[in-house]
């Protein structure tokens, strides 16, 4: 009965999961090879707590993927458990986490698990889940995680006051920084909202008159791309977006002959230049 029950809460914790495909590198060069095997431990704990972990009972079967290399820095004694310095690269399909100077507790065989408080060990990683988990949901409706934005922000205000401060101040800065970012957010909800309208169409026709929603659609990314220009020239997130969709933008505004969004486009994103040129005509 009781392997049962392990089995069935296995296969809904499978299914209502919000981050699939959890790559987890470790470069461990400045650590002693007698911690070695906790660190290791501590690797498939992380990728563990993050798969099955449910950070929103409203938005499942999301399927996130993430990679996450985790620098080990220097491992201390501190009472029971062992203190690791590290810092984080994480990145899912269009947001990269820089995270650097996180102290964190850990024994070999101790597990996390989500809870409304601070703890030093798991409070990193569900502020990283939360921030990647809003990122997702602002392409699914405008704004759309803003909720889970907070809920990050809030672990960062706690971990600058708990007894592990440090680097928090800088997460909090960063979180700040993606959350009020409003008009890279919108961009990237029109964007996949044009996406969608574009495969429910099967092509584009700029006579069509059922493309009124996609034309409007156009107007607004335009205005996004214009007010990331004039208030945020460079933001990183923003280039790494569009480095995923410079061809397609650009292809799409060609078709629309919007010729003058593409010269915008230019000038901001000077590293895909050629690729808008390449559709002015």
């Amino acid at each position: 009965m009781i392997k049962k029950l392990i089995i069935i809460l296995s296969i809904i914790s499978t299914c209502m999961c919000q981050f699939s495909e959890v790559e987890i590198t470790l470069d461990m060069r400045s650590v002693k090879k007698h911690n070695h095997f906790i660190i290791n431990d501590f690797k498939e704990e992380i990728k563990r707590y993050i798969e099955n972990t449910i950070f929103s009972q409203s938005d499942t079967d999301l399927e996130i993927p993430l990679n996450i290399h985790v620098i080990i820095e220097s491992v201390s004694e501190k009472g029971a458990f062992k203190t690791l310095s590290t810092q984080f690269f994480i990145n899912s399909w269009d947001l990269k986490v820089f995270s650097r100077s996180a102290t964190i507790p850990y024994y070999k065989g101790k597990s996390m698990a989500l809870t409304g408080n601070f703890e030093p060990t798991s409070s990193i990683f569900d502020y990283f889940a939360y921030i990647f988990l809003a990122n997702e949901l602002d392409g699914w409706s405008p704004l759309g995680g803003s909720e889970f934005f907070n809920k990050a922000e809030k672990i960062a205000l706690n971990g600058k006051e708990s007894d592990y401060p440090n680097g928090w101040e800088n997460r909090l800065k960063k979180c700040k920084k993606i959350m009020e970012n409003e008009y890279l957010r919108k961009f990237r909800y029109h964007w996949y909202e044009i996406n969608d309208a574009i495969i429910n169409n099967t092509q584009i026709d700029i006579e069509d008159e059922n493309l009124i929603d996609i034309t409007n659609l156009l107007s607004e990314l335009e205005n996004d791309i214009y007010y990331l220009q004039e208030f945020y020239p460079n933001d990183r997130n923003a280039f790494l977006f569009l480095d995923r969709y410079a061809n397609e933008i650009a292809e799409l505004f060609g078709k629309m002959k919007m010729y003058d969004t593409l010269i915008l486009l230019s000038n901001y994103d000077a590293d895909n230049s050629s690729i808008y040129n390449e559709f002015i005509k």
